[in-house]
């Protein structure tokens, strides 16, 4: 029986420089190693958001204890540092890039330390079955503040420029900052999409709205013992967030 799929949120993975030990993107390697091994022994297994959704479509199964690893933003160490650890145990994860900043940098965040972003080279050859490429608009804007037509270029065109590079369909959308509203989750659904990610922690069952799923940021020095609790709670709590009907 599956209770409900935890869905975290990771940004760079890799030791952050002198100044920024305390920002929240940044996991160090060492960590996220001792993340995973915690999660396994408690018998979670990774899966890409794509099988989520089509769990809940009632066209798939998953593990009993599935969780999501995803990725926001696309740097260059998530493919060194996190994506090798996940290929040696065998699980999935969904990375959410910035369409229009391919290999180019986190301009976007002027009080970051610049980072180098994946090309489009790199990004086709890690894209498979088990490493899935979402979209995380065009440049990083908040959606909640565009107007129609902005909107409908942050959303479509990041689809279309992603499937263009991977060569198959991009089925999943992570919000910027994990804002969103009503008419930006059907906007999501118009631009094709099959689902998209929040950061709202709550875990996801099938009845969960798939344009308004729950995940958990997770940044900084957290134990592996308190990310064990914090997953648990979230494979065993209600669901908070149920389907939506998204009227035009």
């Amino acid at each position: 029986m599956i209770w409900r799929v935890p869905i975290l949120c990771y940004h760079r993975i890799e030791v952050p420089p002198p100044g920024y030990e305390r920002d929240r993107n940044f996991v160090t390697p060492a960590a996220f190693a001792s993340h995973l091994a915690a999660l396994a022994r408690v018998g979670c297994t990774g899966v890409p958001l794509r099988d989520v959704l089509a769990w809940q479509r009632g066209d798939g199964t998953l593990p009993r204890r599935a969780v999501v690893i995803t990725f926001d933003d696309g740097y260059e160490s998530v493919a060194t540092e996190a994506l090798p650890r996940l290929a040696a145990m065998g699980w999935g994860s969904t990375l959410f890039l910035v369409a229009g900043q391919l290999g180019a940098t986190n301009a976007w965040d002027p009080a970051a330390p610049v980072a180098r972003l994946l090309d489009p080279a790199t990004v086709q050859a890690l894209a498979s079955d088990r490493v899935e490429m979402g979209a995380h608009t065009m440049t990083h804007r908040r959606v909640t503040e565009l107007d129609a037509a902005e909107l409908r270029v942050e959303l479509l065109e990041a689809r279309e420029r992603l499937e263009g590079v991977v060569g198959r369909p991009v089925e999943s959308f992570a919000f910027p900052y994990g804002t969103h509203r009503a008419h930006t989750l059907r906007a999501v659904r118009d631009a094709g999409y099959a689902g998209a990610v929040t950061l709202k922690r709550w875990g996801n069952g099938r009845r969960t709205d798939p344009f308004r799923l729950g995940r958990l940021s997770v940044g900084g020095d957290v134990p592996p013992w308190l990310l064990v609790a914090k997953v648990a709670k979230l494979l065993c709590t209600p669901t908070r967030s149920l389907r939506q009907p998204h009227p035009a």
